[in-house]
């Protein structure tokens, strides 16, 4: 391991099986980590969330699995937080896909199969800070980039994260030179935030548009739109407390009303048209407000580009659905010796392929 000094370095330690937080402690203490606190819930941990977030964030994932994945999803995302870009390693017993899924989209760095060595726990260190990925930040997500190929629509820009860890760690760190870094980095998280929460709205409005306006409302139309609120919420906590964004509260509560509106008169059977329409120009009109600088038809084109995307996906993964369940209405094949045509051109009889 390069000779790194880790006795400015401060950890946590969140386990409800405090033998294995032992050996974890024991390790960080090995390697003179400052200071290691350990906590056997994650309830007892929420204070990191406030005051004196740790450089590096061990989780168990198998005790409190749910709030654990709150917990990390909430350090990351919510506005507050002293250090959303603190290092997080997920630790587990059982590393199914389910939870591998769940560890690549809450947020954290890394996950740690137990039994651990010391070896282990020292080159995940290491690799958090010689090898740390950018953050991206889009309308539910705040973390490493996990992206393998571009998606559809403009690229989200990639954050070089403030890293304490390795600040600390490097002979880098002082308080003066973290606290303007800090600064720049929670205001661009913000200013994303605000901005992606915009185009998940235009989004959601247009995606559900053509389901909207049939004579019955589609539900999967009548649930894109229920998620609009909780993206405008995270989008108006997010606003300056000065009103110099007046205008894009105001937008915002509009598109919150109109589609709680749409979505109460779907239940009595009746849907305006001209409330489907102004849904997705109040959506834009958000966009244009939150990211006045960009071409709304930029905008507008980028949405209309992931609403294409995600319908073919949709579709690509219903064909998939119906020809699996061909496969399995299909007849079983002919029993072993059972007489079948000879092939074309063969020289023995072949096995008759089933139908798919």
């Amino acid at each position: 391991m390069p000779d790194y000094d880790f006795s400015q370095v401060d950890a946590a330690i969140i386990d409800p099986q405090m033998n294995t937080a032992r050996v974890f402690r024991d390790v960080l203490a090995r390697m003179s980590f400052r200071r290691i606190e350990l906590f056997d819930s994650v309830k007892a941990a929420i204070g990191l969330m406030s005051a004196g977030t740790p450089d590096l964030i061990l989780v168990d994932a198998d005790g409190e699995g749910d709030e654990a994945f709150r917990f990390i999803r909430a350090l990351r995302n919510e506005p507050g937080v002293p250090n959303p870009f603190t290092g997080l390693i997920v630790t587990t017993w059982a590393p199914t896909p389910a939870l591998l899924g769940r560890v690549a989209n809450v947020g954290a760095d890394d996950l740690l199969l137990k039994p651990v060595s010391p070896k282990q726990v020292k080159e995940r260190v290491v690799a958090l800070i010689e090898a740390r990925k950018g953050f991206v930040i889009t309308a539910d997500y705040t973390g490493p980039d996990r992206r393998k190929a571009p998606r559809e629509g403009a690229q989200v820009p990639v954050l070089d994260a403030p890293n304490t860890l390795r600040m600390k760690a490097t002979g880098q760190w002082s308080h003066a030179a973290v606290r303007p870094l800090m600064a720049e980095a929670i205001a661009f998280v913000v200013e994303q935030k605000r901005i992606r929460a915009s185009i998940q709205v235009a989004f959601l409005a247009e995606f559900a548009k053509p389901g909207l306006l049939r004579p019955v409302a589609e539900r999967s139309a009548l649930d894109h739109i229920g998620r609009i609120g909780g993206f405008i919420d995270d989008l108006l906590r997010r606003l300056p407390e000065d009103g110099s964004l007046a205008h894009v509260e105001t937008v915002a509560k509009s598109v919150k009303r109109l589609a709680d509106k749409l979505r109460a008169h779907a239940e009595q059977g009746a849907i305006d048209s001209d409330d489907v329409e102004q849904l997705q120009t109040l959506s834009r009109a958000l966009m244009q407000g939150v990211d006045p600088d960009r071409s709304l038809g930029d905008m507008t084109r980028e949405v209309t580009t992931a609403v294409t995307g995600y319908r073919n996906r949709l579709e690509q993964m219903a064909q998939a659905k119906a020809a699996a369940l061909a496969v399995q209405a299909a007849p079983p094949p002919a029993e072993d010796g059972a007489a079948a045509p000879p092939t074309a051109g063969a020289g023995a009889a072949q096995p008759q392929a089933s139908a798919p």
